[in-house]
């Protein structure tokens, strides 16, 4: 007959285990896929893409970047997601950054280079 300590210490370790096991990150978990949520990502990169364009960089380049983020955002999520949540948020975002008044320098240098890589990203 076991005694209640090491009964107690055997469930722990299992309850330890079952939760090291839930608690993989996406790159560790075979075949899983990072987690996106469209309306944080939309707004985030609104917020860079909008500010970018407050800071003058060209509107070409901004664009180019909106094009690459809504067809990973395609991929990812699929088309309802991505046109529902995905980009009315970010939409939001970046009129409400253009509508500000002109950023300071500092911030200016910081969306660059959050825009640049945003233009680099897979």
């Amino acid at each position: 007959m076991r005694s209640a300590a090491s009964c107690g210490a055997g469930l722990v370790l299992a309850v330890l285990a079952a939760g090291a096991a839930r608690g993989q990150t996406p790159s560790e978990a075979p075949g899983a896929r990072p987690l996106v949520i469209p309306q944080t990502e939309g707004e985030r990169q609104g917020r860079i893409l909008g500010r970018a364009l407050a800071c003058g960089v060209p509107r070409e380049r901004v664009e180019a970047v909106l094009k690459a983020g809504r067809a990973r955002m395609l991929a990812a999520l699929g088309r309802a997601l991505t046109e529902e949540r995905y980009m009315l948020a970010l939409d939001d975002a970046l009129r409400l950054e253009t509508s500000l008044p002109a950023p300071s320098p500092q911030a200016c240098e910081k969306a660059r280079t959050a825009l640049e890589r945003l233009e680099t990203a897979p």
